[in-house]
């Protein structure tokens, strides 16, 4: 059988040399095909992983355990976390986090006011797993002893005339409702003008624990990273599952905003915690998430379909003129199953040249586009890393997609050839006289 299907092959590969002027146009057909197709994956999935690594700094990891009452409270963290170590895997790292609500602070520097949305308390000497993946300006996250420093968003830096270094004033609401301020030392400028970074400030947790009168060990987010993977759906539920038992849980959700409606309003007579995953806390972007991977699939079923058929009806005029050695074959004995195996052979190599070709075109297509400062373009920067489209590579999703095109195509060339491949050698070469 495998000394069949190798002459078979010989057969196609030598067809193709000899009539190489007619397969020219199949062979574009699949090469452009294929580079639109993987160019937009490559892209698209590079503005997706953007997005969920943008929020992933964001939230301070996969997972967020909060609740308590409506002020967020998390009094003794660490009791907490000895709790929650046990249900999650080793790898997993726990952040201890202080989100404030800014939009009544401001900061001030040589008589300038800015306005942020949140401030995020961190400890940035334990998330610098984290904080290794924003790309800076100028500094970084380095820590002085007195625990006073913070990193503030490039754009907002520039409106201040701001730089690595400076001193920066901040003038907040304590716990009692009273003004204070506080002198921070900006020890990095990080590139982010999308909505999780633009008015964004981090700083260091104890300063901002001071700043507020919040006790030394407050905290109002616990944070679970799993690193570079994410948790799987079972890891998550197996989570809940464990945490259910311990808390007073509210049920896994995909809308945090359920969650806030029952702390808010008091509606749980005790305190009430909840995990809230990544996607429930980017439920809203995940619309835009959704859009672009429908366009994604779009485009790649309407091209598919012009490969499949293009290749399909171009064929039957190829076959067409090929008549006269499709008389020869069977004159020699050949039968009809072993021609349809030739046109087959050489079906699958075109295919196949033409994906190769189509793969290293894409690739060359979405490296010039990383190359490309898109930053300039308003509200793109989330789709973004360091201001470029950065495409995500999956062979995987690559070879799905050969696969695809082979079946799908050589299903249309079957149809196409069904009959003809049947003729006599008598018939053929009548056709032909």
């Amino acid at each position: 059988m495998f000394s069949r299907a190798k002459f078979y092959a010989k057969l196609a590969v030598k067809s193709i040399l000899q009539n190489r002027a007619q397969y020219r146009s199949l062979f574009a057909v699949c090469l452009f095909g294929v580079a639109i197709i993987l160019a937009s994956v490559l892209i698209t999935d590079g503005m997706v992983q953007a997005v969920q690594q943008r929020a992933k700094l964001y939230y301070g990891g996969d997972l967020q355990f909060m609740g308590g009452s409506n002020n967020f409270d998390i009094q003794n963290p660490g009791e907490f976390i000895e709790k929650i170590r046990p249900l999650v895997a080793d790898d997993v790292k726990f952040y201890k986090r202080f989100d404030y609500d800014a939009r009544n602070s401001a900061f001030y520097y040589e008589g300038q006011k800015i306005r942020q949305r949140v401030f995020k308390g961190v400890d940035f000497e334990a998330e610098d797993e984290l904080f290794a993946s924003f790309t800076f300006a100028e500094g970084g996250t380095s820590v002085t002893p007195e625990h006073n420093t913070m990193i503030i968003s490039e754009p907002i830096a520039r409106r201040l005339g701001l730089h690595a270094g400076d001193l920066i004033t901040l003038q907040l609401y304590t716990i009692g409702k009273y003004t204070n301020t506080i002198n921070l030392v900006v020890s990095g400028i990080f590139q982010d003008a999308s909505l999780f970074g633009m008015y964004t400030s981090y700083i260091d947790i104890q300063s901002l624990r001071t700043a507020t009168g919040y006790s030394e060990n407050y905290t109002n987010r616990i944070c679970l990273n799993y690193g570079k993977r994410s948790p799987s759906e079972k890891e998550v539920l197996s989570l809940q599952a464990g945490l259910e038992k311990q808390f007073n849980m509210f049920h896994l959700t995909d809308d945090k905003q359920a969650f806030y409606a029952v702390l808010f309003d008091n509606v749980s007579p005790k305190p009430v915690y909840a995990l809230i995953t990544l996607d429930a806390n980017i439920k809203d972007l995940q619309m835009v998430i959704k859009a672009l991977s429908f366009v994604t699939l779009l485009i790649t079923v309407i091209l598919v379909s012009i490969i499949a058929v293009g290749i399909g009806s171009t064929y039957r005029v190829i076959v067409m003129k090929r008549i006269t050695e499709i008389g020869i074959y069977r004159a020699i004995g050949m039968k009809s199953s072993g021609v349809k195996k030739v046109f087959l052979f050489e079906t699958f190599f075109l295919l196949l040249a033409g994906f190769i070709c189509g793969v290293i075109f894409a690739l060359l297509i979405a490296l010039g586009v990383s190359y490309l400062n898109l930053s300039v373009i308003p509200a793109f920067d989330i789709f973004l890393t360091a201001g470029r489209l950065i495409p995500k590579i999956e062979p995987v999703k690559w070879l799905l997609l050969l696969g695809v095109i082979a079946v799908t195509t050589i299903l249309s060339v079957l149809f196409t050839i069904r009959n003809v491949v049947h003729i006599s050698p008598v018939n053929a070469f009548a056709t032909t006289a």
